[in-house]
């Protein structure tokens, strides 16, 4: 009876072992760490984008600046000349001069404002597309988890069962009993006990000799195989 109970338990014990290991290998869980890792990688290329293009537009706004200041400069510099405060044919050539210089210097700030406008207007539109791609592996992300929450809260709950079918299992299982099954189950990896049929251990299907055939038949004997060690149980008794 003792030893039916164990196979029984064992049964059951690798069931719970399955349902772990399923729980833990989900194969929708490699589709959610591979789009978080997906989603993270983006993300990463956003900030930095973000800030390049934070960069650029300062320095586009300074330009904007100093282009408008040299619009200012030249003004006051053409108000002066045809004012006709400055009668000094020499300050008026300077003001002249200065003009130019500055019509220089505008022409080269307008020369960088247009090539920096240009890379401000690719990165905006690089960053928006990488903002739309985002928003959608995020949309694709959280489908993925709920369908394995899903997947997991059944499993869980399968679990669950076998965890309360187990307790009350262990209930009808004397101690001695149930140390030696678990002793076994350890060393053989949830397969503490193995079935004979047709005189072949069920474990290492090595044919177990007259003696253990003999002993199979006490009631109260505790037989292992002699190949390699689990505790036997006839087939008539798992019925």
């Amino acid at each position: 009876m003792q030893l039916k109970l164990l196979w029984e338990l064992q049964k059951i014990d690798l069931t719970i072992a399955a349902l772990q290991k399923t729980i833990e290998e989900a194969p929708l869980k490699s589709g959610v760490e591979e789009a978080s890792q997906n989603l993270e990688s983006l993300k990463n290329d956003q900030s930095q984008q973000t800030e390049s293009l934070k960069v650029d537009r300062k320095a586009l706004k300074e330009l904007e600046m100093k282009i408008q200041k040299i619009v200012d400069d030249r003004k006051d510099l053409n108000d002066g000349l045809y004012s006709g405060k400055t009668t000094s044919a020499k300050e008026l050539e300077q003001m002249q001069r200065k003009m130019d210089i500055l019509a220089e210097e505008k022409k080269k700030y307008e020369d960088r404002l247009l090539v920096l406008m240009e890379s401000v207007e690719e990165q905006e539109g690089a960053l928006n597309a990488l903002n739309d791609q985002i928003n959608e592996i995020e949309r694709l992300l959280k489908d993925k988890e709920e369908k394995l929450e899903q997947e997991l809260s059944l499993y869980r709950s399968e679990l669950s069962k076998m965890d309360n079918i187990r307790a009350g299992k262990t209930e009808g299982i004397e101690q001695k009993y149930l140390d030696r099954y678990t002793m076994l189950s350890e060393k053989y990896k949830g397969q503490a006990l193995a079935l004979v049929e047709n005189d072949i251990c069920g474990g290492c299907r090595v044919f177990i000799s007259s003696a253990q055939r003999g002993h199979l038949y006490n009631p109260g004997a505790l037989v292992y195989c002699e190949n390699c060690g689990r505790l036997l149980i006839k087939s008539d008794e798992t019925d």
